[in-house]
């Protein structure tokens, strides 16, 4: 049995968006997404808060091992590539800045300056004093500007959740050009190898919330399990089809 499910904004149907909420909060092992955009914030924000409680409630990883979220997105600016705001806020959420640190690096320089005290202004061209202060102003500003713009940005741990983000490319890329990007035009998640929804809908607040989209949905670990093993294997060369989430990210 399958479900229908819509974005409709004229008739005020957003099913899709309760969909993907509900089938984040209901993971128990692993989170499977592809899809041509990874900029949906109340997706990322679900899945880091599942982790948490389920972590507070007395799931240790080490015995019981973490969440794991595997999200393939396209390596140009429609999915990652140099990276766009909605991109990095959602993986600042899930604890990967890493994944596109220029962004990261620009917004930590943007919030210096937005963290900086008045600037000073002399009041004539005869005012040492007011000079000196500008001066100062100037030489710390700049400092810590260069600090951010040379600043490592490392993956923060989330209690109880794992999170590996990559793209696709060609193998037979020509050799010594830079790797040929393969465009993900899919729309798919699978949990726990049981629930798998596919459709129209992008992981972006238009299609949860603007665009007419429509998913399907269903709990048939019959097809669930078989579809996923056959794109872990396809997409690593058979290198992490496993079946445990921990030994394929390990992979």
């Amino acid at each position: 049995m399958t479900q229908l499910l819509r974005t409709q904004a004229q008739e005020h149907v957003y099913d899709i968006e309760k969909l993907y909420l509900n089938a984040a909060n209901n993971v128990c092992q692993f989170i499977y997404i592809e899809n041509q955009y990874f900029r949906w914030g109340p997706l990322a924000e679900k899945i880091k808060q599942i982790a948490e409680r389920q972590t507070s409630w007395g799931r240790d990883p080490a015995q019981h091992n973490a969440i794991h979220l595997f999200v393939i997105t396209n390596d140009t600016n429609d999915g990652i590539g140099m990276g766009t705001l909605k991109t990095q806020e959602m993986l600042a959420q899930l604890g990967r800045a890493d994944v596109i640190p220029g962004v990261t690096r620009l917004l930590r320089i943007k919030q210096i300056r937005a963290d900086a005290p008045p600037k000073p202004q002399p009041e004539t061209a005869n005012d040492h004093a007011g000079q000196r202060k500008l001066d100062e102003w100037q030489a710390e500003q700049g400092r810590k500007t260069r600090e951010a713009e040379n600043s490592t940005v490392q993956a923060q741990e989330v209690p109880g959740l794992k999170v590996h983000v990559c793209s696709l490319v060609a193998p037979d890329s020509p050799e010594g050009q830079p790797w040929m990007p393969v465009y993900i035009h899919s729309k798919l998640m699978i949990v726990d190898d049981v629930f798998t929804t596919h459709g129209s809908a992008n992981l972006n607040t238009r299609s949860m919330m603007v665009d007419s989209e429509l998913n399907i949905c269903h709990e048939h670990p019959a097809f669930s399990r078989p579809l996923r093993q056959r794109l872990w294997g396809m997409h690593t060369n058979r290198m992490g089809a496993q079946d445990e989430p921990e030994l394929a990210f390990k992979a």
